[in-house]
């Protein structure tokens, strides 16, 4: 039997990725995403491409999942920004953190249900932190349907929805508005106008 691992979210740490974890170790069917942890992901962070982030076991140092964030930014059609600011706020482009590389190693996934939407709520958390200087109102992902046809039902279940502005071949881009509150956006435009 599976065990949920939000019932045990304190055996575990994010981390950010440096020398001296056993990357090597790190288990998936699709070899692109071991190549990118194994390869790029210090690279990609020396040259302020990426940031990755490893959520590792406490007792034992396995890399459970990681993941890698870039700044980002979204366009919106018109129905959708009124949808989110109620047609008082009409930018170009909206400020977002995309999650460019989510992986869950292949062994803990059998036995610890639900890393890949810890992985999530830990970048939502990011995003969250980093709003306190420089501003991030959605999370975004090109979600890998080339390598895993039903990945974006799993980004669905986590409140992702597509972004109809942006089609790419391999992948399904969705978004994650960070701030879904309508209630506190409606205040919150009100007291500006």
């Amino acid at each position: 039997m599976r065990t949920d691992i939000f019932d045990l979210v304190e055996q575990f740490s994010l981390v950010n990725l440096s020398q001296g974890y056993r990357l090597d170790d790190f288990c998936s069917s699709i070899p692109e995403y071991v190549d990118f942890l194994c390869g790029e992901a210090l690279l990609h962070q020396e040259l302020n491409l990426s940031r990755t982030y490893l959520l590792i076991s406490k007792c034992n140092a396995d890399i459970l999942a990681y993941m890698s964030l870039i700044s980002d930014s979204i366009k919106l059609k018109q129905d959708e920004r009124d949808s989110y600011f109620q047609g008082e706020i009409s930018f170009p482009s909206y400020p977002a953190m995309k999650i460019a590389k989510l992986a869950v190693d292949e062994r803990h996934a059998t036995e610890l249900k639900n890393i890949g939407s810890l992985m999530i709520e830990l970048a939502r958390g990011i995003a969250e932190d980093i709003n306190e200087s420089v501003a991030c109102r959605f999370i975004t992902v090109d979600a890998d349907t080339h390598n895993n046809p039903t990945v974006n039902e799993f980004y669905a279940k986590n409140n992702f929805v597509p972004n109809d502005s942006y089609r790419v071949g391999r992948t399904l881009s969705m978004r994650l508005n960070i701030y879904d509150d309508e209630d506190a956006t409606e205040e919150y435009i009100e007291e500006i106008s």
